[in-house]
């Protein structure tokens, strides 16, 4: 069985839900790299936990930002997930880095 005939949508409608993960991910990979520019210490005491953009095409993105796993050497791991437009199977993308003390950061 394909793929296509699990998923009985127009083609017009596969399109679209294509487009909101492509549109997700770009703003999610913006807000990312902002993230990766943020000091250890404004990471690790941010109250900020959602976030809501706005497009350029009016369109409401919510992302919402978790900070969580602080290791025994401090590293701590910034998980930032996107929703609000509708996608196929309804997945949604990730961004996801580790913060050092020192400032540096890995995946």
């Amino acid at each position: 069985m394909k793929l296509i005939e699990l998923l009985p949508l127009r083609e017009k409608q596969r399109q679209i839900l294509h487009q909101n993960y492509q549109i997700l991910q770009e703003e999610i990979d913006k807000i990312g790299k902002e993230y990766e520019q943020k000091s250890y210490e404004e990471l690790l005491n941010s109250d900020e936990k959602n976030i809501i953009i706005t497009t350029a095409d009016h369109l409401e993105i919510s992302l919402s930002v978790e900070v969580y796993n602080v290791q025994k050497d401090g590293t701590i791991c910034i998980c930032i997930d996107a929703d609000g437009l509708p996608t196929i199977f309804s997945i949604k993308p990730s961004y996801q880095f580790y913060k050092r003390p020192d400032g540096s950061v890995y995946y």
